[in-house]
């Protein structure tokens, strides 16, 4: 899919259909918090996904502040059915995100692995004037339980 846009939010097919509220944060390190409260504060204390929610925006966060061109990124939350939708969107890099499984002495390098153990689904997507890495948190049900790592 091939996007010519200045850093607006179209989101992951998941978020077709969905109300997404979107906020735009500095490229600093000091915004990683901020961003994490946002999440925090549209999901409520009681939500069942809060907490993973929180760490997973925190890793994202603090990868755009790491590894992206220096513009202001966008956190977007949607509520699907079941769940939780969080997507991180920066202005662009030159790395493809990946999961990396780094050595136990290594500072690191374990942003994406950590959303990928605790996520139902994960994805990115890339264009020219930007990266969006996106998760999918499940609540669990007696239908469903939670992906859990480990």
């Amino acid at each position: 899919m091939a996007h010519d846009r200045e850093h607006s939010l179209t989101g992951p097919a998941a978020f077709t259909g969905l109300p997404v509220i979107t906020q735009r944060f500095a490229p600093s390190a000091s915004q990683v918090r901020p961003a994490r409260a946002f999440v925090a504060g549209l999901l409520g204390e009681e939500h069942p996904c809060r907490d993973d929610a929180m760490l997973l925006t925190s890793e994202l966060a603090a990868n755009v502040v790491r590894h992206a061109i220096e513009r202001d990124f966008l956190v977007s939350v949607a509520f699907p059915a079941a769940g939780v939708l969080v997507a991180v969107e920066d202005g662009g890099s030159s790395k493809i995100p990946h999961v990396r499984r780094p050595a136990d002495d290594e500072t690191d390098g374990r942003g994406l692995a950590i959303v990928d153990d605790l996520s139902s689904r994960w994805g990115f997507e890339r264009w020219p004037s930007g990266t969006l890495v996106w998760f999918e948190l499940a609540q669990s049900s007696p239908d469903r339980p939670l992906r859990t790592s480990g």
